[in-house]
């Protein structure tokens, strides 16, 4: 065991840790506020950014997932950078850091838009993984814009949900939060091969986007494949397909992949989903593929069980992601 454990039970003086519980700054599990820019990221050698992208002006849906990054930092007090799963310090292993949230214009998407590409891009010029946290399921539009504009290589796409979110335009709008996955082929450097989708399951997927995924060749891996096959067959086969003949790739989680029994602060939660243990080990082997951008979006705190259940889970998948990022999740028992 490495000696990477702080003690963190000391109490205030002497304290080593991230900020006693409730006391504590608020930011991702106390980790320092920087300034979302390249220099000031990279003179502080940060490998992970948490990125708050509270954009919700794109849902079909339901709205309130612009609150989430808030939320979760809140949440994130009870969270120590020591994982004992791992054996790891986040803070120590990824120099992980705060850049706060993206200003979102209000009435004005295509604006705020252009902010969160800025921003993302910012993190990606100073080598680190930006962790985004939404908003609605459109903000990879402007997330995949930054990444594809800094890798010049190809670029794949792995896409966690109930729902495909391969509609074209809804209502005769393209930048919805059913329409990302329609917009990420679009980009210069992504092949329709190099993109996968898990989860999906429900009456939420019109015949039109299974035609449109069949069209372009994108591989679905609906819920019930998963149940039968199992998580970590169908997650290593989906990682093979974004990372054949790629230079990155983008992951993108939407809450609701997890069950509505574990995820009830979703947009629009669905039953017979993942399984908490399912969704942790799947986000042990994407962080050990070491994707260029991590999001997680249609977090709505105002749905989630009094408990923050839903919440919770979400930032464990953040701790688990850097888990097997550090371990190499193929290695993890």
């Amino acid at each position: 065991m490495t000696d990477n454990r702080k003690p963190y039970a000391l109490g205030p003086e002497g304290w080593e840790g991230p900020g006693l519980p409730q006391s504590a700054r608020a930011s991702f599990m106390g980790s320092p506020w920087l300034e979302c820019k390249a220099d000031a990221l990279r003179d502080y050698g940060a490998k992970a950014v948490f990125l708050g992208v509270p954009f919700d002006q794109a849902t079909v849906y339901r709205s309130g997932s612009s609150s989430a990054p808030r939320a979760l930092r809140y949440v994130s007090e009870m969270f120590l950078p020591y994982l004992g799963d791992f054996d790891i310090n986040v803070f120590d292993e990824f120099h992980l850091a705060d850049a706060g949230d993206v200003p979102m214009i209000p009435a004005n998407a295509a604006r705020s838009r252009s902010y969160i590409e800025r921003y993302v891009g910012e993190i990606l010029t100073a080598g680190a993984m930006p962790i985004c946290i939404g908003g609605d399921h459109s903000i990879p539009i402007p997330v995949g814009r930054a990444l594809s504009e800094s890798v010049t290589g190809r670029l794949g796409y792995v896409h966690f949900d109930a729902h495909i979110d391969c509609q074209p335009n809804f209502a005769g709008e393209d930048f919805t939060n059913w329409s990302h996955v329609a917009r990420m082929i679009e980009l210069p450097n992504v092949d329709p091969r190099n993109v996968a989708i898990i989860g999906a399951r429900g009456a939420l997927n019109p015949p039109e986007q299974w035609d449109f995924v069949e069209r372009h060749g994108i591989r679905v891996f609906r819920m019930r494949e998963v149940t039968q096959r199992g998580i970590e067959a169908v997650v290593r086969e989906a990682l093979d397909i974004v990372t054949d003949g790629t230079d990155a790739f983008y992951c993108s989680l939407d809450s609701d992949v997890v069950d509505a029994s574990a995820m009830p602060g979703t947009d629009a939660p669905e039953p017979g989903g993942l399984m908490s243990g399912e969704m942790l080990r799947a986000c042990e082997l994407i962080g050990a593929r070491r994707p260029a951008v991590l999001d997680i979006v249609e977090l709505i705190p105002a749905y989630d069980h009094p408990a923050m259940i839903s919440l919770r889970l979400a930032g464990y998948m953040i701790l688990h992601v850097l888990g097997g990022w550090a371990r190499d999740g193929d290695q993890i028992g």
